[in-house]
């Protein structure tokens, strides 16, 4: 058969997807993205279907096939299999249920996932493999490159510190993306990279940390034609000189298009014109066969979600921040009583598990407990100074501002604000940063025994630069409140000693 001297490819991009698989209100596009790639497929068999990371965390549906059925495949991967994804990109989201689960799941994926920036601790070699793919279509050379923020990688599990180490960005960029055209010679560079890109601007940055990553990649390296990034759940496009960029937001919600035409020479093609479009899936029905493909998996999903943990758990809620942070109250009370569950520490620290935390109340399901606790932290048995303790204690106050007894200003994560058992402190917020914390039965040159969450400890690493750990749990914290919950003899009583003056 006779090749065309011109060639059209269609590229097709989704990001961050986190398990949204159940179909419904509560659910996904994913089905519709299906329905719009075989569409595609239909008029232009040259379709590169992409992903830029972020699949296999974020949602119930994600939190049961890592932590309650791991053993089950992952039906992200049967879906991406069944669409026949070409690559996905690597978030740092991958590893949140820890490397072995994320390693699992590469093992049954019929596509790569790219990341050439996270390497082995000790070789420095690529990690997952090679860092990228060459696909050739219709003899059009097309790179795929996978880089993944190193960044955003500072916070995930400490414990794949001794496997894993992340190279800096930029760096593994220019070193990559250089022997990729000295050695592979593409006609066309896809670079996959999660982490998040501000839409550019033609004026110049008075400040280089405006900047972020991304920006950088194609300011400096100049050499890609396609960089599609992620994380930051937005859907745009953009052009800065030669380099097309693109986001395609969260959930399958919307995903990018980009046609690229190209125009043969004689032993090479070079671009003819590239056309782009953000594609809104929600006129597109949901493909059957994927929704057969997975119609088990959503039911043990849903079976485990409407299982009733306890018919009475008493008043748990959580009416905004200020109601954690200023007295001692029976959710955080629940948190340590579950964390302590096979420890007999005195000490205990936990967080807030989410931003807007509501609490809990009444009748309890399993769908419940993730909604108030939705990550998979674990308890770390873990000795810290007392001196950190307080530290700690004063990072949490000290970005919090109350005016006229109500809280007025929060400049901090709430994630980040911390609450400890077993230590008698008072929070006298008339005072200034970093002076308002007075512990009373802590002595700042000792050492204590604590159990706390991985969560606080990968957060306020710097601070615990000196802490041994001595064990980490493997039930999450989810895993322990459904436990405690279910106990017929537990009886939720207040240990917590603490005060705070606001005015």
């Amino acid at each position: 058969m006779k090749k065309s001297k011109n060639i059209s490819i269609d590229v097709i991009a989704t990001s961050d997807m986190h398990s949204y698989f159940l179909n419904g209100p509560d659910g996904s596009n994913i089905y519709r993205v299906g329905t719009y790639v075989n569409r595609v497929r239909e008029n232009n068999p040259n379709v590169i279907l992409l992903d830029s990371g972020g699949s296999l965390a974020g949602s119930l549906a994600a939190y049961y096939y890592a932590i309650v059925a791991p053993y089950k495949r992952h039906p992200m991967i049967k879906l991406m299999n069944a669409m026949h994804y070409d690559a996905s990109g690597i978030s740092p989201n991958e590893f949140k249920f820890g490397l072995p689960f994320f390693s699992r799941s590469i093992a049954l994926s019929r596509f790569p996932w790219l990341s050439a920036n996270i390497e082995y601790q000790r070789t420095k070699e690529p990690y997952f493999s090679t860092p990228y793919t060459i696909k050739t279509i219709s003899g059009v050379k097309i790179a795929i490159v996978g880089l993944t923020s190193d960044g955003l990688m500072k916070r995930e599990h400490f414990e794949m510190e001794s496997d894993v180490s992340m190279a800096k960005t930029m760096l593994t960029a220019k070193r990559w993306i250089r022997y990729i055209h000295e050695s592979e010679s593409p006609d066309f560079l896809i670079v996959i990279y999660h982490g998040g890109l501000n839409q550019l601007s033609q004026k110049p940055r008075e400040h280089d940390q405006e900047v972020n990553e991304a920006e950088k990649i194609i300011q400096n390296l100049g050499v890609i034609d396609l960089l599609i990034t992620g994380h930051q759940h937005q859907t745009y496009i953009g052009r800065d000189n030669e380099t097309l960029y693109v986001q395609a937001g969260q959930n399958a919600e919307q995903l990018v298009h980009v046609n690229v035409n190209f125009k043969k020479h004689t032993t090479s093609y070079e671009v003819d014109f590239v056309n782009s479009e953000i594609v809104d899936l929600n006129q597109y029905p949901e493909d059957f066969t994927l929704l057969t493909t997975t119609y088990y998996d959503r039911k043990a999903v849903e079976h485990w979600m409407d299982e009733i943990i306890s018919e009475q758990v008493g008043d748990l809620t959580v009416d905004g921040l200020e109601d954690v942070v200023t007295r001692p109250h029976p959710f955080i009370q629940l948190l340590h009583d579950s964390i302590q569950r096979e420890h007999a520490f005195d000490i205990s620290c936990v967080h807030l598990p989410c931003n807007g935390e509501r609490g809990l109340s009444g009748q309890v399901t399993n769908q419940d407990i993730f909604e108030a606790y939705p990550h998979p932290d674990v308890p770390i048995d873990i000795t810290v100074k007392g001196a950190d303790i307080k530290q700690i204690l004063e990072y949490s106050y000290g970005h919090l501002e109350f005016n006229d007894g109500e809280l007025s200003l929060t400049i901090i994560d709430e994630t980040l604000c911390t609450f400890w058992q077993g230590v008698e402190y008072d929070v006298d917020m008339t005072q200034p940063p970093n002076h308002r914390v007075t512990l009373h039965n802590i002595d700042l040159d000792h050492m204590y025994r604590v159990v706390m969450t991985d969560y606080c400890y990968r957060n306020y690493q710097q601070i615990l630069d000196t802490a041994i750990i001595h064990h980490t749990d493997k039930n999450t914290m989810g895993e322990r409140i459904a436990q405690q919950l279910q106990e017929d003899e537990y009886e939720l009583k207040h240990k917590q000693t603490f005060k705070v003056k606001l005015k």
